[in-house]
């Protein structure tokens, strides 16, 4: 039985597994359960307050590796009239076509866009982030004195709820040939501590920076961050290892929620040492 509003009319309706159009899927992955063969496309569906909103499904096996997916972030810079959400920062570069979402912290610390499921219960997450190296970002140094809470990372943290429950992390590393330990736990023969137990194996990380270069105050736009691509010199298994770059799919344990869920993008210094700024961000759950 579903409930279902209407201007000026309260009602529940009893609807079959393979529902009219009077009667709103509840999810994607319901619309996908009753219709194999559904395409990635709009769809109606009603959330558990009653309300009906129009939402993206992805139906698709491709990135995520199921369909069924309802989409509740997405950012495209480069589509024509694309902005950037209320608490990432517009950041235009003289070597590249488009603004980017980014960070102007003076100081260490992040910015948070929080993205609502509307009530929708999950236990998956997939989605992507495309970013760009900036300057110098310093992937996890530091990060071990330092919480989830905190500024742990040069990149986003994604995260659900409140306390925070670590999803993923993406990481800018300074270099693509060190194993310093501002670059790529990823790296062939990085040997430090990082990263730090509550991210363990849940993250992608990447430098931007040509091989063999050392940095300067620039935007490096010929090789995005988190791509699968140019993964060089030490840096190889940072791709290799990662075969469904930029993509990630998490499973909760199990763990059914309606949290909504939070990106931060942080820095370790200050915006002017270091930054990441992305263009693409797409989120979905199930």
């Amino acid at each position: 039985m579903d409930f279902i509003s209407e201007p000026g009319i309260n009602r529940y309706i009893l609807c079959p597994k393979v529902r009219p159009k009077s009667c709103p899927a509840m999810s994607c992955q319901e619309i996908l359960e009753a219709n194999p063969k559904a395409v990635s496309e709009d769809y109606t569906i009603v959330y558990p307050n009653g309300t009906t909103y129009t939402v993206y499904c992805k139906m698709d096996t491709t990135d995520c590796g199921e369909g069924g997916w309802t989409r509740i972030a997405y950012i495209n810079m480069t589509e024509p009239g694309a902005t950037c959400p209320d608490g990432f920062v517009t950041k235009d570069y003289y070597n590249i076509d488009h603004s980017l979402c980014g960070n102007n912290l003076p100081n260490p610390g992040c910015l948070s866009v929080f993205f609502s499921t509307n009530g929708l219960n999950y236990s998956k997450v997939c989605g992507q982030i495309r970013g760009y190296q900036y300057h110098s970002p310093d992937g996890f140094q530091g990060s071990l004195s330092v919480g989830l809470d905190s500024y742990y990372v040069c990149g986003y943290s994604i995260t659900r709820g409140n306390p925070r429950q670590h999803i993923w992390t993406y990481a800018g590393g300074i270099h693509q040939n060190n194993l310093q330990n501002y670059d790529c736990p990823c790296n062939t023969g990085f040997t430090h501590n990082l990263p730090p137990s509550y991210v363990g194996n849940d993250y992608y990380c990447e430098s931007g920076l040509p091989l063999n270069e050392g940095f300067t105050s620039l935007l490096y736009p010929n090789d995005p961050l988190w791509d699968g691509q140019q993964c060089l010199g030490l840096e190889g298994p940072c791709c290799t290892n990662s075969p469904n770059l930029p993509w990630f799919n998490k499973t909760l344990n199990g763990v059914s929620n309606t949290n909504y869920i939070e990106v931060r993008s942080c820095v370790l210094y200050t915006s002017t040492d270091e930054d990441t700024p992305l263009d693409i961000l797409e989120l979905y759950v199930k």
